[in-house]
């Protein structure tokens, strides 16, 4: 677990030594790191900046050269054992003694620093080396203000970009400067650094995973999800309750694919009083997403699915559909994502027993992270029925929360409602349902 974590040290470290000695026009760096030619090619003009090198590498990822493409995927490797090594450690210590506390801006760390008398040894030692990483950092800031004012003012406040600023100058910087060992600085800002962004990554995955209970094609993990539903007045047939069953598998390299099912069990109580209960399996649907384009807090998905008539009575299923859509995700805070999504539901040739479906479907969906692995979201779809030329609004509000702090498990409930009489007469009233969902990485 140290060799991994050193491992992840030094990687990080020598891209940003790479930048370094770049600007400073030293030819040895371009023979020492596999990436120093590629940034030469590829990103001339990046400034000095937390993660500028490295982000205009990814950006260029066709264009590399095999040597640099292998050692990024290394260095992402190494960066997920660091992260998955810190949150093993420490997992129990922060669900009994932190899982009230927010995320994000050292909180994690604070609190479990708070109980270092009560927490477990591995946790322990975790907090310990990186509070050994902070005090190199405070030492390099208080040894070095003077230097970095004075040479350092136009870069990121932050000890990345610092330390970077500060090799640059190395020629100008004061002896006390020089004197706090930049290699030892260096290490210590890669393990403050990874720690401390392990909240907003994890909050990124969250977003997605809420967004996977709120049939967007949106996707982070694997997962499992059982929901149970009850419609008031379905189409205008009946009160009716459904069972959906909804596995979703993502693949790939880098996670980018996915293959989604729903499979949902619906019994319909008729209005009319000498009308049977009508009850089994309905409309069998597939999808293949894929995330085709994603970095930093914007993901961007495409997704082709497949309605299947499968209903053992036409009352509760529907009719073979093609399903293409389109979503795109923005985090606008670490606690705060909007995504837009667009989906288009088609019949396929026609048939005796469901009417012609034609139904685009524009869907804004607002999701937040609340403190305490709590979630609320606000999903909004507007469908036109192109038809018969209706228009079919629905709102749907869900609340929850993750059961456990790797998010592997999420209970929520939520309520949706139709909001013109059109619309109603069409689909249903009003529905309240809860689901239970399982992530997993296989």
């Amino acid at each position: 677990m140290i060799r991994g974590r050193e491992h992840a040290v030094a990687a990080m470290r020598a891209l940003a030594t790479a930048a370094v000695l770049l600007a400073a026009g030293t030819s040895p760096a371009r023979a020492a790191d596999p990436c120093a030619e590629d940034v030469v090619r590829l990103c001339p003009g990046t400034t000095l900046g937390k993660g500028a090198v490295r982000k205009c590498l990814k950006a260029h990822q066709e264009d590399l050269g095999e040597a640099c493409r292998v050692k990024l995927e290394e260095d992402d490797a190494s960066a997920k054992r660091f992260v998955r090594d810190f949150l093993l450690a420490c997992k129990v210590d922060l669900d009994q003694y932190c899982a009230a506390v927010e995320p994000g801006g050292g909180r994690m760390l604070a609190c479990l620093s708070r109980h270092q008398l009560e927490i477990s040894r591995p946790c322990l030692s975790e907090v310990e080396r990186v509070g050994e990483a902070r005090d190199h950092l405070a030492a390099f800031r208080s040894a070095c203000t003077r230097d970095l004012a004075a040479l350092c003012s136009d870069v990121p406040q932050q000890a990345g970009p610092l330390l970077e600023c500060a090799e640059a100058n190395a020629a100008r910087i004061s002896p006390e400067c020089k004197a706090t060992d930049f290699p030892k600085v260096s290490q210590a800002a890669a393990v403050v650094e990874n720690v401390e962004e392990m909240a907003s990554r994890d909050r990124v995955r969250e977003a997605l995973e809420i967004l996977q209970g709120l049939d967007s094609v949106a996707f982070s993990r694997s997962q499992v999800l059982l929901q149970v539903d009850s419609f008031q007045s379905l189409g205008g047939k009946g009160n009716a309750g459904r069972m959906l069953f909804n596995p979703q598998f993502v693949f790939g390299k880098s996670g980018e694919f996915a293959l989604q099912f729903k499979v949902p069990v619906t019994a319909l109580y008729p209005y009319a009083a000498d009308a049977p209960t009508q009850f089994g399996l309905g409309a069998v649907s597939t999808a293949f997403a894929w995330n085709f384009m994603g970095g930093g807090g914007v993901r961007q998905f495409l997704a082709l699915g497949l309605q299947i008539e499968t209903a053992s009575t036409p009352a509760i299923g529907g009719p073979w559909a093609l399903v293409p859509s389109y979503a795109i995700g923005i985090a606008l805070a670490r606690w705060f994502s909007v995504t837009m999504q667009v989906q288009w539901m088609r019949s396929l040739g026609g048939s005796d027993t469901y009417p012609e479906l034609n139904l685009l479907i524009l869907e804004p969906i607002l999701v937040a992270n609340l403190p305490g692995r709590s979630f609320v979201g606000l999903d909004t779809r507007l469908g036109w029925n192109l038809a018969n030329g209706t228009f079919i609004p629905i709102m749907k509000g869900m609340a929850g929360f993750f059961v456990d702090r790797q998010k592997s498990l999420s209970i929520s409930a939520w309520y949706q409602a139709t909001l013109t009489q059109q619309a109603a007469s069409q689909f249903f009233k009003y529905e309240v349902g809860m689901g239970l969902a399982y992530f997993f990485d296989w």
